[in-house]
């Protein structure tokens, strides 16, 4: 080999991988009915009829399957069904004809569906409706949607029924000329293009590594797709888009576990290339292609892994001859040698994978490989293209059915010994072209129905009280966040709900307390206003009556008023009244002496009063002026 050192450029690829399947969302519906029918005579007297007992499944349609999809009701005769649940199975009872009451009374009514008719009937039933929304899985190569229970339907049809009884209806797919959908994209970003600069022969490597994802992928060829321009690799699913950030072929998402092919996966691991650019530039070349040969070892190797799903051809691998096969039994497998039988070929008119024989005038059809007898064969469409060849007695034919000789096929094999040391990648053993998390999918999907069993198992146990393995089993993984959320949800709502009862009592309380109080007040302020009337009548006192503690305030001033003395004034005009009569006999001058006198004292009553400033009740005030307007009458 040449010793050529390559040129190395980084450019922004994308790493797409051809994709097998795609999602598609499908709605689910199915309606069971358990139909009886009695006769209703007099008196409620009920009897058999013939017929009366049917259990069908009864056609929706796609209207009315996502009718009852959107609302959660359906009509079945006179009867409406409602607060129908998706994904679970509801059951209802219900009358189709007639009426029954609770105290064993019924009333017949003539019935007609497709089974017959009946007169003075009454039809009960059973319904069982089941509706599920969920993402099914579509394989390009057939253009088929696989349902839940396996059930292969044409896509074009946009229904179909499967083998449970589902009726089963999916929106049609947009058409996409340019199959944009039909690629996953692995990887996103900078990687290392190494092409030769004088060779135009030699092969263009494109290599990353980095901490999740690692590759090295050759260039075979390169075709356009609606104005991007893909480069094939080795790998028939694999391509690589040189492009730039923001002008790519799509967005990176989620890829669907369908798609993720372990094979592809670790054969992808065997195609890298470890760049050793600084130690190795000059031997660059000859690596790359003795990786490639390497690559093409484990590629043959790798192919034997399929033999952990066919036990036949385990047998032939460690025989290394035919006629044997393998029969696993726990950990153990045991190889058991058929007996040879002499049988001829037999000529038929379709193509088959397995050669068609006769043995005991018994058509049969001989396993490739093993060549084992079996009583099925494969049949396929037969193509001068592609043929089915078989080596019989040394030779080759093919059969188109018929048998033709034809030349030896080419052998695979290893066509250089590599003689470079290889040097350990340090994160090879963890990344490639699928992700950490892809690869856990992977095998939780691979593992599931190995596990499955023994799960079961486990919750079983679990659920009839027997002791299980602390651990074994964690009920988070049974609840996804929606159903926690409405766990906390109705949780929350059935405390709020005894909150509102104990306010709502509470508030009734509150409101009784209240009116009594509001009473009371009433009553108090009537009370209290008819006390301080007495007291101080009508004056601004009587404001007083709302509140307690100023009412009794204003009594309590009140009686401490009412037990002063008398007045002064009332004593000095009672003097002086007497003692004007008494003078009155007396000379001018002594009237006008008295006069004076009296008006001495007057002053000096009057100075003393306003020194001493009194206050009066008004009972006392009112006293006062009737006694003074008795005495001004008085002759």
């Amino acid at each position: 080999m040449e010793s050529i050192e390559p040129k190395e450029e980084e450019m922004y690829v994308q790493l797409l991988q051809s994709s097998d399947y795609d999602k598609t969302t499908i709605i689910q519906c199915r309606m069971e009915i358990d139909k009886t029918i009695h006769y209703c005579g007099m008196h409620s007297h009920v009897s058999i009829v013939h017929n009366g007992k049917r259990e069908y499944l009864q056609e929706i349609g796609e209207q009315g399957c996502k009718r009852l999809h959107a609302t959660g009701t359906i009509r079945i005769a006179n009867a409406e069904i409602d607060r129908i649940q998706q994904n679970t199975t509801n059951l209802r009872s219900i009358t189709l004809a007639g009426s029954t009451t609770v105290d064993g009374r019924c009333s017949g009514f003539q019935y007609t569906d497709g089974y017959g008719t009946w007169d003075n009937v009454v039809v009960q039933a059973s319904v069982r409706i089941t509706l599920r929304t969920l993402e099914a899985p579509i394989k390009r190569t057939t253009g088929n949607i696989i349902t839940p229970s396996g059930t292969h339907c044409r896509l074009t049809t946009g229904w179909c029924t499967d083998t449970e009884g589902m009726e089963t209806f999916w929106a049609p797919l947009l058409i996409d000329h340019c199959h944009f959908n039909q690629y996953d994209i692995l990887y996103e970003g900078p990687a290392t293009k190494l092409f030769s600069r004088n060779s135009p022969i030699t092969p263009t490597v494109y290599t990353v590594t980095t901490q999740d994802t690692t590759f090295a992928l050759t260039k075979t060829s390169d075709f356009d797709i609606c104005g991007y321009r893909l480069a094939q690799t080795e790998h028939p699913k694999l391509f690589i888009l040189e492009t730039q950030k923001g002008k790519t072929f799509g967005s990176r998402s989620k890829i669907a576990v369908d798609n993720l092919d372990i094979f592809l996966y670790v054969n992808s691991k065997f195609i890298y290339v470890e760049k050793h650019i600084k130690t190795q530039l000059t031997q660059l070349y000859r690596n790359i292609m003795e990786q490639k040969c390497a690559l093409e070892r484990q590629v043959l190797q790798n192919a034997l892994t399929l033999a952990s799903i066919a036990p036949d051809e385990m047998a032939y691998r460690i025989t290394r001859e035919p006629g044997y096969t393998a029969v696993t039994s726990g950990e153990v497998i045991y190889l058991i040698k058929c007996i040879p039988v002499e049988c001829k070929m037999r000529h038929a008119e379709q193509c088959y994978n397995e050669l068609p024989v006769t043995h005991r005038n018994t058509s049969l059809f001989l396993l490739p490989r093993s060549r084992i007898l079996s009583r099925t064969g494969t049949q396929r469409d037969c193509n001068n293209l592609l043929p089915i060849m078989y080596k019989i007695h040394g030779g080759w034919f093919r059969m188109t059915p018929k048998p033709v000789e034809v030349l030896t096929p080419p052998i695979i094999q290893p066509l250089t010994q590599p003689a470079w040391r290889y040097i350990d990648a340090a994160s090879l053993a963890t990344s490639g072209i699928y992700s950490s998390e892809d690869i856990d999918r992977l095998c939780s999907h691979i593992m599931f129905p190995i596990e499955k069993p023994s799960m079961l198992n486990t919750i079983a146990k679990g659920a009839m009280g027997e002791t299980i393995q602390p651990g074994s089993v964690y009920m988070m993984n049974l609840l996804d966040e929606n159903s926690l959320n409405q766990i906390a949800e109705s949780a929350g709502g059935k405390l709020w709900r005894s909150f509102v009862t104990f306010g709502s009592a509470s508030a009734g309380v509150l409101a009784i307390f209240i009116i009594v109080r509001i009473v009371k007040l009433i009553i108090d302020t009537m009370i209290h206003g008819y006390a301080l009337h007495t007291v101080y009548g009508w004056s601004l006192h009587l404001l007083g009556a709302v509140w307690s503690s100023v009412t009794h305030l204003l009594l309590h001033l009140g009686g401490k008023q009412r037990e002063e003395p008398t007045a002064p004034e009332d004593d000095l005009s009672a003097c002086h009244n007497t003692h004007l009569e008494k003078q009155a006999p007396q000379s001018a001058s002594a009237k006008t002496s008295v006069s004076e006198n009296v008006s001495v004292i007057v002053n000096e009553n009057e100075t003393k009063v306003h020194q001493i400033s009194p206050r009066y009740s008004y009972i006392e005030l009112r006293k006062y002026l009737k006694d003074t307007k008795h005495t001004d009458n008085a002759p």
